[in-house]
Parts: C-alpha cells; sequence; structure tokens
C-alpha cells in the first residue's frame, strides 16, 4: 500500500526533472532578437516655471531669482529638447553702484523632466550677449537648475 502511494510522487520528480523550469526557461536561456527599444520623444505641453513655481509657456519673462529678472524674452523652437531665446537680465535688488541694471543676454533651456501629462526645463544657461556681465550677475551667467514641481 505504502509503494503505490510513492509511485505519484517518483512520477512528478521524474517529470520535473527532464522538464524545462523556470518561467520562460528555453533551453540555454532566453533568446532575444532585434533592436533594442528607443526613447521616444516627448509630444506633450513643455514649461518652465518660475521662482515661485508658476508654470509658463514660451514666457516673456521669469522671475527666476530674489535678485535677477528675466524680461523681453523671444523664443525659438519651444517644446524642443534645448529652446532658445534671447533677452535682458535686469538686476532687482543689491545692484553694484555704477554699473548697468541690466543687460542682454542668451538663454538656453535643457534637461526635459516629465511631471505627469507635461514635461518642465529642469536647467536654464545663460550668456551675456556682450560679455562680461556685469558683477553683480557674475554668479547668474551659467548652467544653472530651475524650479520643478513635485512628481
Amino acid at each position: 500500500m505504502r509503494l503505490r502511494q510513492l509511485a505519484p510522487c517518483a512520477l512528478l520528480t521524474a517529470l520535473l526533472a527532464i522538464l524545462p523550469t523556470g518561467c520562460g526557461s528555453v533551453n540555454g536561456g532566453v533568446r532575444v532578437e532585434g533592436p533594442a527599444p528607443t526613447a521616444l520623444p516627448w509630444s506633450g505641453p513643455v514649461y518652465v516655471a518660475d521662482r515661485y513655481g508658476r508654470a509658463w509657456q514660451h514666457p516673456e519673462t521669469i522671475d527666476l531669482t530674489t535678485l535677477i529678472l528675466l524680461d523681453g524674452l523671444t523664443w525659438r523652437d519651444w517644446g524642443a529638447p534645448r529652446p532658445r531665446a534671447t533677452g535682458e537680465a535686469s538686476c532687482k535688488v543689491g545692484c553694484t553702484a555704477g554699473q548697468a541694471r541690466s543687460y542682454q543676454i542668451r538663454v538656453v533651456l535643457s534637461d526635459r523632466v516629465r511631471r505627469g501629462s507635461v514635461a518642465y526645463y529642469g536647467e536654464a544657461t545663460i550668456t551675456p550677449v556682450h560679455p562680461p556681465a556685469p558683477t553683480w550677475a557674475t554668479g547668474f551667467a551659467r548652467k544653472g537648475s530651475l524650479n520643478l514641481p513635485d512628481s
């Protein structure tokens, strides 16, 4: 009687030993064919956030810091990976006496970051059209991180 009870267990053990095991296992492992998938380009709306976290599309003015305002911005290629603008950076407070309170700039936005069904530019590169920038803007005329809303 005991032998009859062990026979089904022995048969199951023998079958498991000869059958492939594991999810998706094929003799020699998993076989992958074809090219790797590529990232799809972003096709939704893209924004830039000001220092208050307000979202803007191709803004004429961006209040980026408590000290400096970007104004008169004219954009090219908004929504692309690297839109460009020309405009003016103005000193709001703490300007150095005897220096210009504003200067002409070029702006390049980059590093699109998705937040839900939209994206935001995460970095800005700001360069003077006619270097050098005034001393009050020395730390500003560079590449810097932009405000991003929480995901």
